[in-house]
């Protein structure tokens, strides 16, 4: 189990003491609704740096490179940005009885379905790059433009297969998952490139 560097003991009290009722907000004129599908998986190197602000446009131009033989200023550090349609379950919940006959979660499993159904031929290479058994660091992004993962992302496994169906007009699709185990949901932002369709290599 790969252990994830964002912070979770902020959230969970270490005694009942320190229980706190966190605020809520519900809104009868104007609720907040937002898309879920997934639509950008956002990899890098399992040992990438961190951001130091995850909603800084800045630091994520001087990421994003596409191509590996056109590498963004720090290569360690590049990001490659999949476009893909996806979706995040819940989680598979681990839990333990103890004592007193009370239920503890012990840990989640938290997977993302994703496809991708650009198949040309540097995305096959990716694709059957992630057979190797690497660990990513993985953020991710919605249609609304929420980016899920930190300032430190999430490291997970990605492993996507080449899905070839029968019938007149079926297309090739690389399909598979990205999964990792951490005990609450990924920190959620805004994600400054939203809406951006297409990413050049960085800008330098």
């Amino acid at each position: 189990m790969n252990t994830q560097c964002n912070d979770t003991d902020a959230l969970c009290p270490e005694n009942c003491d320190e229980l706190n009722l966190p605020s809520v907000n519900f809104d009868d004129c104007s609720p907040e609704n937002n898309e879920s599908e997934i639509e950008w998986i956002c990899a890098a190197k399992s040992d990438a740096a961190d951001f130091a602000d995850i909603e800084d446009l800045t630091e994520w131009d001087a990421r994003i490179a596409q191509l590996a033989a056109d590498p963004a200023p720090d290569p360690d550090n590049t990001i490659r940005m999949l476009r893909v349609v996806g979706d995040k379950p819940a989680p598979e919940v681990q839990t333990r009885v103890v004592s007193g006959n009370r239920t503890i979660q012990t840990g989640k499993t938290h997977t993302l379905n994703i496809e991708i159904d650009e198949t040309n031929a540097v995305n096959y290479e990716f694709a059957r790059s992630t057979s190797c058994n690497a660990t990513y660091k993985i953020w991710y992004v919605t249609r609304a433009g929420k980016v899920y993962g930190g300032t430190c992302g999430i490291k997970g496994q990605m492993i996507l297969n080449l899905i070839q169906a029968r019938g007149v007009g079926e297309i090739e699709k690389y399909i598979g998952t990205v999964t990792w185990d951490d005990k609450i949901d990924p920190p959620r932002a805004d994600f400054p490139l939203a809406g951006t369709v297409n990413f050049p290599d960085a800008i330098v």
